[in-house]
């Protein structure tokens, strides 16, 4: 939660969010609600950033950065190959593993390192680009102190995939890491109550 006048220098975004169109019925824009639309337009961007995350923020977040996915042109091919017929399955499984990454929820059932085993095709460039639109999509949908509680757990992972696809002995390619680090710099500080 971001309480008023904790904001400091350190957290301001990469970037400044785009207009959103929103539908009365929900909190997703209305190109985001299913894995068959495509990713949101950037004039679709919210006009203000969330800045208390709830189950709805979540799935926000999920739709919207799978749809980039699909839309991307090194990354789209790998998934919809991967998951062609599954895309909505697989949507409600990043949902309840954000959920219970971020909010607690418990709800997700599954192995994240076995699950990217046949993936060992991939390189850090995948690796590269998937935290780059990630966090763009964090940028352009959450406030700073929202968004890292998202980021922190997205490097952890993508670090540890890639030394179990890779090997011990893999380096991140020096742009992923310099994005990383970035990242990382960008950290709000905490308040203690």
């Amino acid at each position: 939660m971001r309480h008023p006048g904790t904001e400091t220098p350190e957290m301001t975004s990469l970037s400044a969010p785009a207009p959103a169109e929103m539908s009365a019925e929900s909190t997703l824009p209305t190109t985001a609600r299913s894995a068959s639309q495509p990713a949101i337009d950037p004039l679709e961007w919210p006009t203000a950033r969330i800045a208390d995350i709830d189950e709805d923020a979540v799935r926000l977040l999920v739709h919207t950065f799978y749809g980039r996915i699909r839309d991307d042109d090194l990354l789209g091919p790998v998934f919809r190959q991967a998951l062609e017929g599954r895309w909505d399955m697989h949507l409600e499984k990043m949902v309840a593993f954000w959920s219970s990454i971020v909010l607690g929820a418990k709800r997700y059932r599954g192995n994240v390192t076995q699950a990217h085993q046949p993936f060992g095709h991939l390189s850090g460039e995948h690796f590269s680009r998937w935290l780059a639109l990630f966090f763009d999509t964090l940028d352009k949908l959450f406030e700073p102190q929202a968004a890292f509680a998202f980021a922190e757990p997205a490097i952890r992972i993508a670090e540890s995939l890639q030394l179990n696809l890779f090997g011990w002995e893999y380096t991140l390619p020096p742009a992923q890491r310099a994005l990383l680090d970035s990242i990382k710099q960008r950290r709000p500080t905490r308040q203690h109550d």
